[in-house]
């Protein structure tokens, strides 16, 4: 069995690594066929080590060779059996993440569905114990106990498959641990990151500080090793709905930074630290690779939407615990967005663009009282231009911001490219809400950094050629360049914006004078 595995996030780039690389290798045309089918039969064994071989009832997981659309099912464990505390090796192992990933060629998309790890659900063992009214996480610890690694993935797959989505059929599952987490980062380099706000708890052992410490500042960096998996985990002052998100958000992220073209000359060290990292249902062998290969590599590029799991009640008390609940139809409607949904950006007066281009689109603004937007206050514009003297490119600051929306921060600071070379950076922060509802203005005079190489579409608007990075059917960043900078707006991680305001407040984006 494994001892160590990486949580949710890491799965997307963990395929995108490992996979669509393998697929660079086998169509490279220096290599004989047989020089290719050695290689990744041994980049194969690596990936996929006997050892971290799960198996699993075709009536729980049925594998899929022909090119159609996959799921699999992520997650992402507190196991850690090498802890130096003891109580965090003798504790029995909880699902901390339960993420459906849904790879379709046929819709051009990827999808992604978060399980809420409080879903109130019945829990039934193949061995007859019945555990009614318990949090789906516990499916993991029960099924732990009882059959190890093994039992826990099968248990929570069983669990989902009959309790939550009735009629879902898993490909594939993968259980990954906080400690595989920070080793992959390790070995990949890290992740330039949006982070939208001040994560700040200093545990000094109260119950109001007993989580994790983290002091992350907002504004886009790289995170490496424990930040990122605290960054990841952070629940202090959020919900389980927006930490979903965060996760989420986390993975679009990587997604935009990771191609197969910076993989093949490491892509030995990648197969070796994921290997160990990941215990699976998947088998070592070079046709299943290359399949699972080049359904992630046509998979690449394409649309990754967020579908939000449809609940009753998210604060549900019974005997003292807190529960999500939700009903068999709202349950189905979410499988059904999630299998077969294919949202598209829709901007009011004009048709969006499927793909990146370069498209004109003559818009007509409603007011800004009629989208819910106001003026800037004085006080934040003030403190904007407080960190702007100490930059040498120019601060835009916007003239309109969302009526409850209160600014938060404003801060200048250096950014280090890939390759070491600093930039300078500034954001100010807005809060939309008390639930992670933060949303960003970020400008840098790095004018290609990884959080820009994929855009949805281009919007050309009042002069200015606006990419757009969108979750389905919302707007998620607006980016655009002048005056030799870069400066792009970020919506909340539970996108409260709609498409219209973020357009709005972009647009309304000026230097400060």
């Amino acid at each position: 069995m494994p001892e160590d595995r990486p949580p949710a996030p890491w799965k997307g780039m963990f395929k995108r690594f490992a996979l669509a690389a393998v697929l660079l290798i086998v169509v490279s045309a220096g290599t004989t066929a047989t020089v290719a089918l050695n290689k990744v039969s041994s980049i194969a064994s690596e990936v996929f080590p006997k050892v971290n071989q799960i198996s699993a009832p075709k009536s729980v997981v049925t594998p899929v060779y022909s090119g159609e659309p996959q799921t699999f099912l992520i997650l992402g464990s507190d196991r850690r059996p090498k802890s130096k505390d003891i109580e965090d090796r003798s504790n029995p192992p909880h699902s901390d993440t339960m993420l459906l990933v849904r790879f379709d060629p046929e819709q051009e998309q990827t999808s992604v569905l978060s399980i809420p790890r409080d879903l109130m659900v019945n829990i039934r063992t193949s061995t007859g114990q019945y555990y009614p009214a318990e949090k789906i996480n516990a499916a993991y610890t029960i099924g732990n106990h009882i059959g190890g690694v093994r039992g826990g993935m099968l248990l929570a797959a069983e669990t989902i498959e009959h309790e939550v989505f009735p009629g879902l059929k898993l490909n594939g599952i993968v259980d990954l641990s906080f400690q595989g987490f920070i080793r992959v980062v390790d070995t990949l380099g890290c992740a330039y990151v949006n982070v939208d706000h001040h994560y700040y708890n200093q545990n000094i052992g109260t119950p109001e500080t007993d989580y994790s410490s983290i002091n992350l500042q907002p504004g886009y960096q790289k995170l490496c090793y424990e930040n990122a998996l605290d960054y990841v985990r952070y629940r202090h002052t959020d919900s389980d709905f927006v930490r979903v998100a965060r996760q989420q958000d986390f993975l679009r992220d990587l997604r935009q930074q990771i191609s197969p073209g910076n993989v093949v000359g490491q892509i030995d060290t990648v197969a070796k630290a994921v290997g160990h990292a990941v215990a699976s249902t998947f088998h070592g062998s070079a046709s299943e690779l290359i399949e699972l290969a080049k359904l992630v590599a046509f998979s690449q590029g394409k649309l990754m939407r967020q579908v939000k799991f449809k609940t009753a009640n998210v604060d549900f008390r019974q005997n003292g615990v807190t529960y999500v609940t939700s009903t068999p139809e709202l349950a189905q409607e979410t499988l059904k967005e999630f299998l077969y949904g294919r949202p598209r950006l829709h901007v009011a007066g004009a048709s969006a663009a499927q793909h990146p281009g370069h498209r004109s689109h003559h818009l007509s603004a409603p007011t800004p009282a009629a989208l819910g937007l106001t003026a800037t206050t004085s006080a934040g514009r003030a403190e904007a231009a407080g960190e702007a003297v100490r930059l040498p490119l120019p601060v835009l600051y916007p003239g309109l911001q969302t009526v409850q929306a209160v600014q938060r921060q404003a801060r200048a600071y250096t950014l280090a490219d890939q390759a070491g070379h600093s930039h300078h950076a500034y954001v100010t922060v807005w809060q939309q809400n008390g639930l992670g509802g933060y949303y960003d203005l970020e400008g840098t005079d790095w004018l290609n950094p990884p959080v820009i190489a994929h855009p949805d579409q281009t919007l050309k608007l009042g002069g200015r050629s606006y990419l757009i990075f969108s979750d389905g059917g919302h707007i998620h960043m607006v980016a655009w360049r002048e005056q030799k900078a870069l400066y792009w707006l970020t919506n909340t991680l539970l996108e409260d914006l709609s498409n219209a305001q973020m357009l709005a407040i972009a647009r309304s984006a000026v230097p400060l004078r």
